[in-house]
């Protein structure tokens, strides 16, 4: 496994490593290793980030290139676990079918007041009765008067046989009236030891992939510029860019509202009286979304919007827009608007497909196709008249805001 290759790969598709990690065939790290290779030309680690640092188109179709690969490690996933599933399914049936045969076998001799159908009965009563005897004389028996064995070896060595034979015995006699979960539990131990194997050979994966993705392979203007190129913050500033795209929209929410023309009802910081009982999962009354702090609003808007719309793997700019428009809007509405944007299928679902097509475009000319799908959204709405004039100075603020953080000048306001 070329892990400094797999490591470049990660660092553009995280959603690789948990694959890598799983995959025991090794058939997705040898995929993703030749995807960078082919891409850059080269084995070298440095040599590779320094070419896809250098030239951004190559490293915006790496990404897509590795979604595409994530995406069918995925599926495959999918199929091999239902194929599991079926064939489990199939045993249990066939299993069902066998013992649902003999039953109705046996149905059928009694009904024919066939002798044949009191032999199991009559033998498993003989091998019960005579395995308890033995077990109850074996248990009763007094030591010899020299207090050694009463019975010579050899006896005992019969006596031992007989006793595991009953034994042996005893157990096909539960086996068939009663059915035996032994070899359930010994197929259990089976799949939980294998699976405790399999979950340590995985975090052993996902330990050396982190490693390898954190720790710099040379320290050159190309693994610097790499960083870059992926587009996500470092753990020493994800709060800053969060903090940076919260800052505009609290902005624009303003403080605490109830207006009755607004469907939201009571609203403080753009949190409404739904969304805080949906947080704080209990009912809310006026007077508590009045009394929301500050704090509080942060981590909700984290919660339900930030993070579902997977804000911090979008390009600077294009997070912000993303983000607001899923707290003006709803999270599953300003994905599809992006994922109709940049041209794929539009789940609301934020993806490693929807990522890579996002970063192979120009930051600045998404952020507008996003202000223009915004307006038209509010154009749709009957309530625009009402609400149209506030909603159009919100996007056009947004747009300019957005960007200025993608290191675009600022144009001219969108119309009404």
């Amino acid at each position: 496994m070329a892990l400094p290759l797999i490591a470049i790969a990660a660092a553009l598709a995280p959603e690789l490593i948990r694959l890598i990690a799983g995959d025991r065939a090794g058939d997705v790290a040898g995929r993703v290793t030749e995807a960078v290779r082919q891409a850059t030309g080269t084995d070298d680690p440095a040599a590779a980030q320094a070419t896809l640092a250098a030239d951004p188109e190559k490293a915006a179709a790496l990404r897509i290139r590795l979604a595409e690969i994530a995406l069918e490690g995925e599926r495959l996933a999918a199929d091999r676990a239902a194929g599991e599933r079926n064939a489990e399914l199939e045993t249990f049936r066939a299993t069902l079918v066998d013992r649902d045969s003999a039953r109705r076998s046996m149905a059928e001799l009694v009904r024919g007041g066939s002798r044949l159908a009191w032999g199991p009965a009559m033998v498993s009563t003989l091998v019960v009765l005579g395995f308890f005897a033995v077990l109850i004389l074996l248990v009763t028996l007094d030591v010899g008067p020299d207090g050694g064995a009463r019975f010579d070896p050899q006896v005992g060595s019969i006596i031992n046989i007989t006793v595991g034979a009953l034994g042996a015995a005893f157990a096909a006699v539960v086996n068939f009236w009663i059915g035996s979960s032994q070899s359930s539990r010994d197929k259990d131990a089976i799949v939980g030891r294998l699976g405790d194997a399999q979950a340590q050979h995985a975090q052993a994966a996902l330990r050396t992939l982190r490693e390898a993705a954190s720790a710099p392979v040379a320290p050159s203007p190309g693994a610097l510029g790499l960083a870059a190129l992926s587009g996500r913050p470092t753990a020493a500033n994800a709060e800053d860019r969060f903090d940076r795209c919260l800052s505009p929209v609290l902005e624009m929410e303003g403080g605490f509202v109830n207006d009755p023309r607004d469907p939201g009802g009571a609203t403080n910081m753009g949190i409404t009286h739904r969304t805080l009982a949906d947080f704080r999962e209990t009912e809310v009354t006026e007077d508590d979304v009045r009394n929301l702090t500050r704090s509080e609003a942060r981590e909700i808007y984290r919660a339900r919007y930030w993070t579902p719309l997977r804000c911090a793997d979008l390009p600077l700019g294009v997070d912000l827009m993303v983000f607001d428009f899923g707290v003006n809007a709803g999270p599953g509405r300003s994905a599809k608007l992006l994922q109709r944007c940049v041209g794929v299928k539009q789940d609301g679902a934020i993806g490693p497909i929807t990522l890579a097509a996002v970063r192979a475009c120009r930051p600045a000319a998404l952020i507008t196709h996003l202000a223009e799908g915004r307006m038209a959204h509010y154009r749709s709405l009957s309530t625009f008249p009402v609400f149209g004039r506030g909603w159009t100075r919100r996007n056009d603020h947004m747009r300019q805001t957005a960007l200025t953080l993608a290191g675009e000048g600022a144009p001219a306001p969108l119309a009404a």
